[in-house]
């Protein structure tokens, strides 16, 4: 722990340092009338494919190029140092015509969903890992079908033991759309349980007019519920993972593409 702190120090300082010395570099370059916006562009493109570069090196593992975590926080200080440097290149102001609009617009929409993903993927894995058993996503779907498989049959087995459909009755009310599907998606990535609770709750009111057989049937169709919640969380938090990437990483590439045709026509015009 203490080491990973000094090395955000570190980090930390290192950017604050690279970033007043651009800008006093930035400064010297429009008081002696140089091309400080071609260079602040030209520098900046440079950090985005190699941003992008990130993703690649994700994909080659075996390569000798420093380790993923490494890279990762080489990526994040550099992402902070990117947005600075889009601020200086653009004057501190908000751009004018379509080209250069669109560029910020990329640009703006690569750094929050950067962001996100750095929030997300520094939260959510540990979650996952304390929640409960931690699953593989594709495999989630197929679990989910089979405690729904399970509940109807314990269900159907409580009608024909007990003679009476009040397990069936509450089944059918409170628990056939929870274990058919994904629920509380916002609840789940935020951490609460209180969808939970509430569904225990009913379950724990519904027991005061079971007998004992049906008691024990609730009993195992409660740790069901329980183990349909972690499903779900599993569900959502995995998912969330892997659709960020599917945002940042289009964006990023759609971003490059634009930047370089603003950045040809910047020095043709020039």
């Amino acid at each position: 722990m203490k080491r990973l702190r000094a090395r955000r120090t570190f980090a930390v300082t290192l950017l604050i340092i690279v970033s007043l010395a651009y800008l006093w570099l930035d400064h010297g370059l429009k008081t002696s009338f140089q091309p400080a916006a071609q260079i602040s562009g030209t520098l900046l493109f440079c950090l985005l494919l190699g941003l992008a570069f990130f993703n690649a090196r994700k994909k080659l593992p075996f390569l000798p190029l420093l380790k993923a975590s490494t890279w990762m926080q080489i990526h994040i200080y550099v992402g902070y140092f990117a947005m600075l440097l889009c601020a200086i290149h653009a004057g501190f102001k908000i751009p004018t015509g379509g080209l250069d609009i669109t560029v910020a617009t990329l640009f703006a929409a690569v750094s929050l969903s950067g962001i996100f993903g750095l929030i997300i993927s520094r939260s959510l894995p540990s979650r996952l890992t304390v929640h409960g058993e931690t699953l593989t996503f594709e495999r989630i779907p197929g679990l989910r079908k089979n405690l729904r498989s399970e509940v109807e049959n314990m269900v159907v087995d409580s009608v024909e033991s007990t003679g009476s459909s009040t397990i069936a009755d509450f089944y059918e009310k409170q628990l056939s759309q929870f274990f058919g599907r994904p629920l509380h998606c916002g609840a789940h990535l935020l951490g609460s349980k209180k969808p939970l609770h509430q569904l225990i709750e009913k379950i724990d009111g519904l027991n005061r007019y079971l007998n004992e057989d049906e008691r024990k049937i609730m009993a195992e169709i409660t740790e069901r519920v329980r183990s349909k919640d972690n499903l779900d969380f599993q569900w959502y938090g995995q998912g969330i993972l892997k659709l960020w990437l599917f945002v940042h990483i289009p964006l990023t590439f759609g971003l490059l593409i634009f930047a370089a045709m603003h950045g040809l026509l910047a020095w043709k015009f020039t």
